[in-house]
């Protein structure tokens, strides 16, 4: 009984030393749904980070947002991006959209390639988790990621920024905002960023995994009235990505010796940051986005036109084998345009005496996609031939096929060459109505229709004829066809959500909603049986809170969620490629928690926490390792990249220096990450098992924030652990992996005039 008084005097003695240091915690806003409202009071699971907490954490990109927040996994490695959110997320194929919804500045963009050109001059981001169908509609159907720029505006702004570091970085930054009137502002953003890899390639005396991007925006927004403004924004990115930071790990002794024939170098150890590919492989991406967004404030409505045009152009050249074997080439190319337009109406709050507020609109989208898939089978046939003559062969259907093959042209040849048309439309509307001050229930659903076409044609070569050769016939079970084909989907999803306020520090909120991805067909099928894939539905019951503690100084967010997915889309290996398919089903269920706070003592944090069990509930002609016989039943198996715990912990030290226009800021940051599945498949050779990152971050900075200087530690411990990895196609039982980023010093000096 002592011991309890003695806790509650202390939490007492702690709220009155919170409440006479009046520290509070600045009100996150956020536009989740599709108005201004403060993080506490939407009824959604959700993480938002503004551009501050960025600059703060040294973050850069998305890969660096999903290392705080729960249940999101990024794993970028351009053209095989991807994310994931609550353990469910797209496949590798460049005839697929992704299932978490990717917005810039309120316009859908149907490709991931954007999402590096994405994070310049930004405001804030926002991760929404589950379906998010009614509001933000289009594959929307784990999440939604919504990444907000800074706008133009009439205080005059200049910003530079120069960061340097380990691989040789040099990343430059330009930002200025003019007012050209009283009526009209500029705003334009640059970013030049060069980056050596962190992995060296003995075969090619490279290094790999580094990055050249150039990356600009123009935003000039005209107030034509009152109640009426235009914006209008363009923007371009140029990038360029190397690709050999895959590294073998496991291979057979006579696929490991004939290896060592053309690089002695080779290992297969991927903590040592050395691969051995024979192929240069290259990633290109040229990408551009116009808008156009009109915004109208009438009769106490907010309306709003946004109309898009967006198009990437990607062109990558790979290491199939990821080996110093000259044995398979790979270039996966992509032209992708797509033009939109959505008008939407949102109703001021409380009307009808506080009782209604709505939120309602109409979407249109057509997108145009070409696709070129190019694999050569021995690019070089006698600088094979001559490794397995040397070795004695003992790659089974390889040995002694291209000894006797002459001339330029590659052992074998498959091509694609694919053209797909989309169109899509809907409307959607999403009403509140609030019976008092404390309870309210949300209802929505959004109707929506997608027409898909294909032209697909794949054809096999052998030594620059016509004739099929047995590596695509046999190891690859390829056959020509050609694909003319057409699909219309339709969907209605709904969502419903009662939310409770019963005081201004707490809100609690039950929810269900329905989310749809429509089917659609893979541009690197090998067969046109197996090329179209049918529609994906998920049904998500949630529940949540949400609460101010400690007169604002705290916050401490919760969700709890259950989610039944059917004909979940995924791309898994088997035998020697990769395919679409649909499992049968998945249940995704688990819990997010969020904290954050400041003190009196100048000492502010974050922590994150989150549950997840993610697993196959009907899945009977799933893939199955290496060398056993398909199919494998994975009912009751967990879903690749899906960890069961994922934990965050961060904290910042803010101090003015004595009396000196200086202040200090010293922090770090703590990133667990549980057991789990780099492929389907459930080979327990791709697994990473647990583990933990540390970062530090020193920063000196001007008292009216015109000069910065951070310092910044990733990986401070130089943690080893990998991010992706998988089967070797045509050499069964070997396997690649890619190890996630050794420790990296950065020094960056911000001025602001």
């Amino acid at each position: 009984m002592i011991k309890r008084l003695g806790i509650f005097a202390l939490m007492l003695a702690a709220q009155d030393v919170f409440a006479r240091g009046t520290p509070v915690l600045e009100e996150v806003i956020i536009t989740a749904q599709k108005r201004e409202e403060s993080l506490q009071d939407v009824p959604i699971s959700l993480v938002a980070i503004s551009a501050q907490a960025m600059q703060d954490a040294n973050i850069d990109d998305m890969a660096d947002i999903a290392n705080f927040t729960p249940n999101l996994s990024v794993f970028s490695h351009p053209p095989l991006t991807s994310l994931r959110i609550r353990g469910l997320g797209s496949p590798f194929d460049k005839g697929f959209e992704q299932s978490a919804g990717l917005f810039l500045d309120g316009v859908y963009l149907g490709r991931l390639a954007f999402l590096d050109a994405a994070f310049l001059d930004v405001a804030s981001v926002e991760v929404l988790r589950g379906p998010q169908g009614t509001l933000f509609g289009k594959n929307t159907i784990s999440g939604a990621i919504s990444i907000r720029s800074v706008q133009p505006s009439q205080e005059p702004e200049l910003l530079a920024e120069g960061v340097t570091g380990d691989e040789d970085l040099a990343k430059y930054t330009l930002t200025g905002n003019v007012p050209l009137s009283d009526t009209v502002a500029l705003r334009a953003s640059a970013l030049v960023n060069k980056r050596d890899g962190t992995v060296y390639n003995t075969t090619l005396d490279r290094d790999e995994g580094g990055v050249d991007s150039r990356v600009g925006r123009v935003q000039l927004r005209w107030d034509i009235a009152d109640w009426l403004d235009v914006t209008v924004a363009a923007a371009d990115t140029n990038q360029e990505f190397r690709l050999g930071s895959f590294q073998v790990r496991t291979t057979t002794d006579d696929q490991f010796a004939l290896m060592q024939f053309y690089d002695p170098q080779v290992e297969k150890d991927t903590s040592n940051n050395q691969s051995a590919q024979d192929y240069p492989a290259m990633t290109y991406q040229n990408g551009n986005k116009f808008d156009v967004r009109f915004n109208a404030s009438l009769w106490g409505h907010e309306f709003s036109w946004i109309n898009a045009l967006s198009s990437i152009t990607e062109e990558s050249l790979t290491d199939l084998d990821f080996s110093p074997i000259p044995l398979l080439f790979f270039l996966n190319g992509e032209d992708y345009e797509q033009l939109s337009s959505e008008l939407r109406i949102v109703s001021p709050l409380g009307m009808f005496g506080g009782k209604l507020d709505y939120v309602a609109g109409g979407y249109v989208a057509l997108s145009e996609t070409t696709i070129k898939v190019i694999i050569d089978a021995a690019p070089t046939p006698s600088t094979l031939a001559s490794g397995l003559a040397v070795t004695g062969g003992g790659l089974g259907v390889l040995d002694g096929l291209l000894g006797a093959a002459t001339g330029n042209e590659p052992g074998e040849r498959l091509l694609i060459d694919g053209y797909q048309e989309s169109v899509s439309s809907a409307v959607y509307a999403q009403a509140s109505w609030h019976f008092n001050d404390e309870l309210s229930l949300t209802g929505g659903v959004r109707v929506s229709t997608e027409t898909k076409e294909v032209d697909q044609t794949l054809q096999l070569f052998t030594a620059g004829t016509d004739v099929d050769g047995p590596v695509f016939t046999q190891l690859v079970t390829a056959q020509e066809y050609r694909l003319l084909d057409k699909r219309v989907d339709r969907d209605v999803s709904p969502k419903l959500s009662l939310n409770w306020l019963p005081d201004d520090d707490l809100t609690f909120y039950l929810s269900a909603a329905q989310g749809f991805k429509s089917g659609g067909y893979s541009g690197s099928a090998v067969r046109a049986e197996i090329a179209e894939v049918e529609p994906e539905s998920s049904t998500t019951y949630e529940a949540g809170a949400k609460t101010r503690l400690f007169g604002g100084a705290a916050t401490l967010n919760a969700a709890t969620f259950y989610t039944e997915f059917e004909d979940l889309q995924l791309t898994i290996f088997e035998g020697n490629v990769s395919r679409i398919s649909n499992a049968a089903g998945a249940i995704s269920k688990g819990a997010e928690l969020d904290a954050a706070f400041v003190t009196p003592w100048d000492v502010s944090g974050n922590f994150s926490m989150a549950y997840l069990d993610a697993t196959f509930t009907d899945y009977a002609n799933g893939p199955c390792p290496a060398g056993e016989d398909t199919p494998c039943d994975l009912t009751g198996k967990p879903l690749a990249f899906a960890p069961l715990w994922k934990a965050t912990f961060s904290m910042n030290y803010f101090h003015d220096l004595w009396s000196a226009p200086v202040n200090l800021l010293f922090g770090f940051d703590v990133l667990y990450e549980d057991d789990k599945l780099l492929q389907s498949d459930q080979d327990p050779i791709d697994v990473q098992g647990e583990f933990a990152t540390l970062n530090l971050r020193l920063r000196l900075e001007d008292d009216n924030e015109r000069w910065s200087l951070q310092a910044f530690v990733r990986n401070a411990t130089d943690e080893f652990a990998l991010d992706g990895g998988g089967d070797i196609p045509t050499l069964s039982g070997a396997h690649f992996g890619r190890a996630i980023a050794s420790r990296q010093l950065d020094v960056a000096l911000r001025i602001k005039f």
